[in-house]
């Protein structure tokens, strides 16, 4: 084994799926918003959401699409997670979902429990 193979062993090598929305109807993003929001927080309290959020640009969030990365044991089961959120369910954006190999990086994390108070580095 060459110091390349360590090297990549010993990286994170943690299956996620990542959801990339697409707008396809624009126009019924109010009505679904408060069904897509409470979804998002239920699945994130589950520990289903690693991450979610809009792509930004002029107009409003949304409007470019947006991503999300999923915890899930397989593709299919991110597929199917992912279509019982509103704004998919109710046509408002397409999603395509596609596994995603975490493997490096950093994350810092501050919690500071005297104010309820985080921060995300």
């Amino acid at each position: 084994m060459n110091d390349l193979d360590a090297i990549l062993r010993n990286m994170l090598n943690k299956t996620l799926y990542v959801a990339l929305r697409k707008p396809r109807n624009l126009h019924r993003v109010s009505d679904a918003l408060p069904r897509h929001i409470e979804w998002m927080l239920d699945a994130e309290r589950h520990g289903d959401i690693f991450l979610s959020g809009p792509f930004m640009g002029e107009g409003q969030p949304g409007e470019h699409g947006g991503m999300t990365i999923l915890r899930a044991p397989s593709l299919d089961g991110a597929q199917r997670l992912i279509a019982a959120d509103p704004f998919i369910a109710e046509g408002v954006f397409d999603a395509e979902v596609k596994p995603w190999l975490l493997m490096e990086g950093s994350l810092t994390c501050t919690i500071r429990l005297s104010n309820q108070r985080a921060s995300i580095d």
